[in-house]
């Protein structure tokens, strides 16, 4: 894991780790049974740098604000390294919206250039309020041959066979302008700073180290705060793999974990509960003993993990159960430890870095049950005291068409059980 307190932006460190650890495997994308790409931590960098130029080339510069909006794939990650490298502002947009809420987003953030994916660009160009977009440069990706851009250039021909200059930036300069799905009436988006994710990182990495070999499952959005945490910054500046699911069917999430022997993944109750629905139906598949037998195990593993989470004992006990999700994949009761993860993410997403990045101790169980994998409805102050603790920098800014200053207020405390998207009114406009 790189010490990132040596480095004062984004850019720097994910520079490092393309150093650090050329010969690993960073990247891997699957769709379905087929593998699509796997690449190097030098390939990412082969792949990344020309972009980079080209993007220069065509007025990226020092807090140039960009915008991708696309599906988890390799290229999101590719993009968003020569957004940092260039020195611009990243603006993760989520592909799930309708064009004309993408539109507005991208109208409010005044993003400059937008990275898309055909399909939503093609969306983009039959709404209403097409004419109203005011972006510079816009790349597709994955454009069929004959196709009709309306003025946009393909991501793939848009390179330059010049070294880029990389654009050093300080840790108090904005990443990222993240909006949240919480975000209603007037649009707001949080402002991020270089120092906000370092920090984050540094918090969490404890807990869920990466390493060469250890690899995340991305299936959650990566415009998500969860997924560009944990399925791009802590990968790689630890030296770890990324694999992109372009599917979200479960019988090939189940696939991936014993595949690609996953590390650590991120759910949202409804993949939870697709991947417990499949499980429940290779379970009532068993004779009945065997059925009989795996319930005693798991109402007994329930028992012991009650009051904290023991792996050891829940592999011992459901041994058969973790095999099914490969052998390097954690699990807690009858779920993957991942979804931990899921909780210390959600924790540390807008919310947190609104206020206070937070750090995860080991989590109570009494909190993973509150939590409700996402849920913040927390019980008491001294549960969520178990599992969370404060580190430095609040969110510098919201922005509403042009960057407003705020400050959070002394002694607030960070968590709560307000739904996340309302942490926002803890802060004050100066």
């Amino acid at each position: 894991m790189l010490d990132l307190r040596q480095y004062n932006s984004l850019g720097d460190a994910l520079r490092a780790a393309l150093e650090t650890w050329p010969n690993e495997i960073c990247l891997i994308e699957a769709d379905r049974e087929r593998e699509n790409l796997r690449l190097t931590y030098r390939q990412f960098k082969q792949t990344a740098l020309p972009l980079a130029r080209a993007m220069q080339d065509a007025g990226l510069a020092s807090g140039t604000r960009t915008a991708i909006l696309m599906t988890n794939q390799s290229k999101w990650l590719i993009s968003a390294y020569a957004i940092f490298f260039g020195g611009g502002i990243l603006v993760p947009l989520d592909y799930k919206l309708t064009a004309a809420e993408q539109i507005r987003l991208l109208q409010h953030s005044k993003a400059e250039f937008l990275v898309v994916e055909y399909h939503l660009w093609r969306a983009i160009t039959q709404a209403e309020d097409f004419g109203q977009i005011q972006v510079r440069i816009v790349l597709v990706t994955e454009t069929p041959k004959d196709a009709e851009l309306a003025g946009a250039k393909r991501w793939e021909e848009f390179v330059s066979k010049q070294e880029p200059v990389f654009v050093p930036r300080e840790r108090k300069d904005p990443a990222c302008i993240v909006y949240s799905s919480g975000t209603g009436g007037r649009p707001k988006g949080c402002v991020l700073t270089h120092e906000n994710y370092l920090e984050q990182c540094r918090a969490v990495a404890p807990v869920f180290p990466f390493w060469p070999g250890a690899r995340y499952l991305s299936i959650i959005p990566t415009n998500h705060a969860i997924d560009f945490m944990g399925g791009f910054v802590m990968p790689f500046t630890g030296g770890g793999t990324v694999v992109h699911l372009r599917t979200l069917r479960p019988e090939y999430i189940r696939e991936a974990f014993t595949r690609y022997n996953i590390t650590y993944m991120a759910v949202v109750p409804l993949i939870l509960k697709n991947l417990q629905h499949g499980l429940r139906e290779r379970f009532a598949g068993l004779p009945p003993l065997k059925r009989r037998l795996l319930n005693t195990l798991i109402a007994t593993n329930a028992v012991l993990t009650r009051r904290r989470p023991n792996l050891k004992i829940s592999r011992i006990l459901l041994k058969d159960v973790h095999r099914a999700f490969g052998q390097k994949t954690d699990f807690e009761d009858d779920s993957v430890s991942g979804f931990h993860f899921q909780m210390s993410a959600d924790s540390e997403g807008y919310g947190m870095l609104v206020t206070r990045p937070a750090s995860l101790r080991k989590p109570d169980s009494r909190c993973v049950r509150a939590l409700k994998l996402g849920r913040y409805d927390i019980p008491s102050k001294a549960c969520c005291g178990t599992w969370q603790k404060r580190t430095a920098r609040p969110m510098v800014g919201q922005t509403n068409g042009d960057i407003s200053q705020v400050r959070a207020r002394p002694g607030r405390r960070v968590c709560h059980r307000q739904p996340v998207h309302t942490i926002p009114t803890a802060l004050e406009a100066d």
